[in-house]
């Protein structure tokens, strides 16, 4: 009994991974004696610093290490749900859970911990969503943006207008995002819902100047906020917002900076819906769109079907991982976009319904949009 003891430790010592998965390798701690678990723990920790850990199959590995008597994975893959219970090495302080993910993928995390939702400690990347920070799981195939990892030396001016919204009540403070380089008739606007959260969560400026060394003539971008979000871009107030942004928007920006021709719009999720009714109910004023992980109502597989499928373009986008009513919804529409002969892009991406999805999707979408 002591020499198999003795091979144990050995074997389990953080030198032997060519013959033994980490998962392997942390199922097996079972096997020592309970008083040496935790040193071979501590080796594995300094051999395996931070998550995930990445392996040469599509298996990952996320480890936890701490007190607590219950503790979960949540992320885009659980639908935010505590679906996934991390198993506790019996005395030690780590925990683990491996699962399979396409190596491309780039999902948002935490972890809870008895109820409390946590960061991952050991993983320094986070992404910045609606509700705050998440821990970041890049794949061992996944691509950061090249805008994310140079500095343009162009600049885009940033103007901001209060524009008087009679048919909603108010006024909108919007953010007119214009790329560097040569203006002219050629260069289109292009109406971003959810405008401020593209500009601060999915980095729009950044994106659009580092897009600017390239052939495309860029749009300027009206980033345009909602008050009441939920209901102007999906349900009671939709008419009245689509009204505020033909009749009154509209008719401001290109009284400052010119008629330009038709417009695009873009947004994510509910913001895709609005654009698809934009498009749809006032096609003269709209001639491409851009949703991503969009929520598409019924009423818009029907109108896109009655529309000149000459007369729109489109880039649409889902995750593997996105909200799971969504993606059969998106698929249909991309259906009659085929069979109706509509000019369009699709990708579908291993990734969830976040921010940081849909930063990686600008750079496409806006080449698409804007090829020359």
């Amino acid at each position: 009994m002591k020499r198999l003891t003795a091979v144990l430790v050995v074997l389990y010592t953080g030198l032997a991974f060519a013959n033994s998965t980490p998962q392997q390798y942390l199922q097996d701690l079972s096997k020592l004696p309970m008083h040496e678990r935790q040193n071979a723990v501590d080796r594995f920790l300094g051999d395996f610093p931070t998550n995930p850990v990445l392996t040469d199959s599509d298996s990952v590995l996320m480890v936890y290490v701490g007190p607590g008597r219950e503790l979960h994975l949540v992320g885009d893959f659980t639908d935010w749900q505590p679906r996934i219970a991390m198993t506790h090495v019996p005395g030690t302080d780590l925990w683990y859970h491996a699962m399979d993910l396409p190596p491309e993928s780039r999902l948002d995390y935490k972890f809870t911990r008895d109820g409390s939702w946590i960061l991952d400690p050991r993983n320094p990347l986070t992404c910045t969503g609606g509700f705050g920070p998440n821990s970041e799981l890049r794949g061992r195939d996944y691509e950061t943006p090249a805008f994310m990892k140079t500095v343009s030396t162009s600049v885009c001016r940033l103007d901001t207008l209060h524009v008087p919204t009679p048919q909603l009540g108010g006024s909108r403070e919007v953010v007119v995002v214009t790329p560097p380089g040569a203006d002219g008739p050629e260069r289109r606007y292009l109406l971003v819902h959810d405008g401020l959260e593209y500009i601060a969560l999915a980095d729009l400026v950044k994106a659009l100047a580092w897009l600017s060394a390239g052939p495309a003539m860029l749009p300027i971008c009206v980033c345009v906020p909602p008050v009441r979000r939920t209901e102007e871009y999906a349900t009671d107030l939709q008419d009245d917002f689509g009204r505020f942004i033909v009749d009154s928007l509209i008719p401001q920006i290109e009284k400052r900076y010119g008629e330009r021709g038709p417009w695009g719009s873009m947004g994510a999720s509910y913001g895709g819906e609005i654009s698809l009714y934009l498009a749809r109910r006032y096609p003269e004023h709209f001639d491409r769109v851009a949703v991503m992980s969009p929520a598409i109502a019924p009423a818009q597989h029907q109108g896109v079907e009655v529309l000149d499928p000459a007369s729109l373009k489109l880039y649409v986008n889902w995750g593997i991982y996105d909200i799971q009513p969504l993606i059969p919804a998106c698929e249909g529409f991309v259906n009659i976009l085929k069979e109706k002969g509509f000019e369009h892009m699709v990708e579908v991406k291993p990734q969830g319904h976040s921010w940081g999805f849909w930063r990686d999707s600008l750079i496409p979408a806006l080449r698409y949009l804007y090829a020359p």
